[in-house]
């Protein structure tokens, strides 16, 4: 489970940063990953009016809509709980966004509005992480994982240069978020960084299974595992 974990923590960092413009559904996402396909109903809508909501201009208050789209998803999530019984799942991948729209404050931020897409087309654009994404799905494995269905761990063991253009794009992220929005920047990463800061807590009370995922997980992809650096992330 913890494998599926550390996949889906990746998944849901991605739908956060989804503003990089890549060839890739959603559906062929889900399906490269191994998700159950009664996941599809609820959680492929879900990212796709979160990409649009952060990265089309011409919508206002994206963050506001983003949560009201999460609420939406958590409707539906409920409603199917009988016959896909993924709320755990749910809960760990989308943690971040959880934490952001449920804060007391209005989760609106109109800086974020403004700058976020913005940002992650300028740190894409130096990191070449929509090429990485691009380039996995030419994989003829993965080719044939986002038709049909995958597996978790052959999708995370070609995971290694996609991890390379995130440990690029993450410092340029958060140096350029805080820079433009300064705390409310700040605040937004501290929320995204939570499925991460999780997975590292369940590592810890499971000591033995830190070797298995350190040996099954690609070494550029280490470090969203480390606790001292996803606290350099999250320090303001």
């Amino acid at each position: 489970m913890l494998l599926h974990y550390s996949i889906l923590s990746l998944f849901g960092f991605l739908s956060v940063v989804y503003g990089v413009s890549t060839n890739v559904t959603v559906e062929e996402l889900i399906n490269a990953v191994g998700a159950p396909k009664c996941m599809q109903k609820c959680v492929n809508s879900f990212i796709v009016d979160l990409h649009d909501a952060l990265t089309n201009s011409s919508i206002k208050n994206a963050t506001r809509v983003m949560c009201d789209k999460y609420d939406l998803f958590v409707d539906c999530a409920r409603n199917d709980r009988y016959v896909c019984p993924y709320e755990m799942v749910y809960n760990f991948t989308f943690e971040g966004i959880n934490s952001f729209c449920s804060k007391k404050d209005a989760p609106h931020s109109e800086c974020l509005d403004k700058q976020f897409s913005f940002i992650a087309g300028a740190c894409d654009k130096k990191c070449h992480l929509a090429h990485q994404i691009d380039d996995m799905f030419q994989r003829r494995t993965i080719k044939i994982m986002a038709k049909h269905s995958g597996n978790p761990q052959v999708f995370i063991d070609n995971l290694t240069e996609f991890c390379q253009s995130l440990s690029c794009f993450i410092p340029c992220f958060k140096r350029s978020l805080e820079y433009k929005c300064g705390e409310e920047g700040h605040h937004f990463l501290v929320h995204a960084a939570r499925p991460f800061y999780s997975l590292v807590r369940e590592i810890k009370n499971k000591p033995g299974v830190k070797p298995l995922i350190e040996k099954r997980i690609p070494k550029t992809c280490h470090f969203l595992f480390n606790k001292a650096v996803l606290d350099y992330y999250t320090t303001y």
